[in-house]
């Protein structure tokens, strides 16, 4: 069982899912074919850009390029955060590295979409 502290988790998980984050946000990228690991690759610089300036909590990166069972062509990005925010909100500015590298990583995908889960915590325990 894991507790908002991330006490019980596996120590290999403990940076990405330790504090009181609330929610499992989920970006998954569509590629070009051949594209998944040059894809993986922006996506994980991009990542960390927005970890080094505070915008984002860890992550990780997982593609499916046809050397593992399932769909082709997907780039996956999975954080956690304590709240959902939009993109859009006032006050928000992408650093300007974050933002050059968006217009290659759209050269290379075709689709994009997002999910959002909510993340099990003692706090939020039933009885079964």
């Amino acid at each position: 069982m894991f507790n908002s502290q991330g006490e019980t988790f596996p120590e290999s998980h403990k940076l990405f899912y330790a504090g009181v984050n609330m929610y499992e946000l989920r970006r998954t990228y569509v590629t070009l074919p051949g594209k998944e690991r040059q894809v993986a690759s922006i996506i994980q610089r991009m990542g960390q850009i927005l970890v080094d300036a505070g915008m984002r909590n860890l992550f990780q990166v997982s593609f499916s390029g046809g050397t593992t069972p399932g769909d082709k062509q997907l780039v996956r990005m999975t954080w956690t955060s304590e709240t959902i925010e939009s993109t859009y909100r006032g006050g928000r500015e992408n650093p300007t590295e974050y933002t050059a590298m968006m217009s290659l990583r759209n050269e290379l995908t075709t689709d994009t979409w997002i999910e959002f889960s909510e993340l099990m915590i003692d706090d939020k325990l039933v009885d079964a």
